[in-house]
């Protein structure tokens, strides 16, 4: 089953749940990356048409696979939410499948 990005908003609006499939992922270093994920829809009134990411290397995130995030909000602006990756998890390993 394939999974439309899904978009939580915390209380503060500091903290958001994000489920979307990675687009891009774009290496800085050997600690840092960044990550383009899809999504289309609308946070806070405004048409939202892209998310990017930064993430530590050890979140193992790959082009294509669809993910359950913590993402701490930066900015959100000209459609684009900026954040860093608090916590992620590959979305087929969340529930059991049996």
């Amino acid at each position: 089953m394939k999974a439309g990005p899904i978009f939580a908003l915390s209380v503060l609006m500091k903290t958001v749940i994000i489920v979307s499939k990675c687009l891009r992922v774009t290496k800085f270093n050997s600690h840092e990356s960044t990550y383009e994920f899809h999504f289309k829809g609308v946070c806070a009134g405004e048409a939202l048409r892209k998310v990017l990411l930064q993430g530590r290397h050890d979140f193992e995130i790959k082009r294509g696979e669809e993910y359950l995030m913590y993402v701490q909000m930066l900015s959100f602006e000209g459609g684009t939410l900026r954040g860093i990756i608090l916590k992620a998890k590959l979305l087929d390993e969340c529930w059991d499948k049996s």
